[in-house]
């Protein structure tokens, strides 16, 4: 139940917290036509964006949804399709960066501006290990904690360990919820989830034996978190009524950017299964 997107560094772009979706929205800043000059509306604007944060959020959640597959390409394809795999993606989300810009409410405005500069530049010079730097990971952070603050959804606080997931419920609430994972294991975990198709009766356990391409039949990824050790990723993810099932794919041994030489987690016992009601 894994599929490669790319490398790990552009799989976290799409995949990880608040600020990989960089939260595009068509919020409307138009004056209103009570009068005052365009100085005085335009500050008025600002501050009903700044006020209420519901279409930011929204439409956060709706991009990391829109982009969560990312680039398609393996990483073992040649270099030239690894690239044309990143160009194709900073085609498509140029524009949305420009939304974001645009409408980010004025306490992150600056935030998102660095990160989406980061993106850029990590996707025109094709090399996304960029967003690995402390400086992107900052703005990831403050802005998860914007909107984990601001954005009123349901929380699911997760704990990797070495090697069983803690913390998640049987059941959690329909809808958008914020899932911050944090690794209190000694290696590199990831919180995979997937939305089990109405019409699959199988236990995830079952699941997780199949062929990549027949599982890929019977699942939609929702969403995908990484962690090194003490470290804590949040994803947005709107999730739908119905089965879930959460895995680690990453291989026994594996540390930061080190690739480990044992069979993945989740043939260790880090596997579970819950449901949105």
């Amino acid at each position: 139940m894994h599929r490669t997107t790319g490398t790990r560094a552009v799989r976290r772009l799409v995949l990880g917290g608040a600020s990989l979706a960089l939260a595009a929205t068509m919020v409307a800043c138009g004056s209103d036509d009570s009068g005052g000059d365009d100085t005085t509306a335009a500050g008025t604007s600002t501050a009903e964006k700044s006020a209420d944060p519901t279409d930011f959020c929204e439409a956060s959640v709706d991009l990391e949804a829109a982009f969560a597959m990312g680039p398609a390409v393996d990483d073992a394809a040649p270099p030239e399709d690894q690239q044309a795999a990143l160009e194709e993606f900073s085609a498509t989300v140029e524009p949305l960066l420009g939304e974001v810009e645009d409408a980010a409410p004025e306490e992150i405005s600056g935030t998102v501006t660095d990160a989406t500069g980061i993106v850029r530049e990590a996707l025109s010079g094709g090399d996304p290990s960029t967003l690995e730097g402390p400086e992107f990971q900052q703005a990831d952070d403050d802005i998860d904690e914007y909107m984990l603050a601001e954005c009123g959804y349901e929380q699911l606080e997760a704990t990797g360990v070495d090697y069983e997931y803690e913390g998640i419920p049987e059941t959690v609430p329909a809808g958008v919820v914020a899932v911050t994972f944090t690794n209190a294991g000694t290696e590199t975990h990831e919180l995979g989830i997937v939305r089990i198709n109405d019409d699959v009766t199988q236990p995830v356990e079952e699941l997780l034996t199949l062929p990549e391409e027949e599982v890929f039949s019977k699942v939609t990824f929702t969403g995908i978190s990484f962690a090194e050790p003490g470290e804590t990723d949040t994803t947005f993810l709107r999730m739908e009524k119905g089965r879930y099932g959460a895995a680690c794919f990453i291989p026994q041994g594996s540390l930061a950017e080190v690739q480990g030489a044992g069979p993945p987690h989740f043939t260790l016992g880090m596997f579970t299964e819950f449901a949105a009601e």
